[in-house]
């Protein structure tokens, strides 16, 4: 985002498709910034009219300080269960329940990532905040029609 070549591209997209495009700030390298990374840039992107969305929360540098600073902005905030893919169940959700009511608090809406089986879709179906997002959401409805035939 330091070339103005790019804020014009981001000028003629939301142009051309208005309120159809959100922008994500996806994790980045953990490495030492200023306090205000990021601030002036994502200010910028709101500023234009894009809903900002802040990909893998709890990954590099996406933390609950950075978020924190930018809740006037922002409106979804995406947690990745792959970060968590050496814990234990228990732990995981743990963690999810921890930024659920962040994200209640602040009235964000919260995207679970990585939803790989049944268990966990079961588990956070019907909540109205969630949304879930995966490879088992990725199988197609064959494949959801022929599972419930064997269960």
């Amino acid at each position: 985002m330091k070339f103005e070549s790019i804020w014009q591209f981001l000028a003629e997209i939301r142009e051309a498709y208005h309120d159809h495009v959100a922008i994500e700030i996806t994790e980045r390298r953990e490495t030492i910034h200023s306090l205000d990374y990021l601030n002036r840039e994502i200010k910028r992107l709101k500023e234009m009219g894009f809903e900002l969305a802040i990909d893998d929360v709890c990954a590099g540098s996406n933390s609950y300080a950075f978020i924190k600073r930018q809740l006037k902005v922002i409106s979804r905030i995406k947690l990745s269960l792959l970060l968590f893919k050496d814990e234990d169940y228990e732990l995981m959700i743990s963690f999810v329940n921890a930024w659920l009511a962040f994200a209640k608090k602040h009235h964000l809406t919260f995207v679970i990532e990585g939803i790989s089986n049944r268990q966990l879709a079961k588990k956070f179906a019907g909540n109205p905040v969630i949304l879930q997002q995966g490879f088992y959401w990725g199988k197609g409805t064959a494949y959801f029609n022929n599972e419930e035939k064997v269960n």
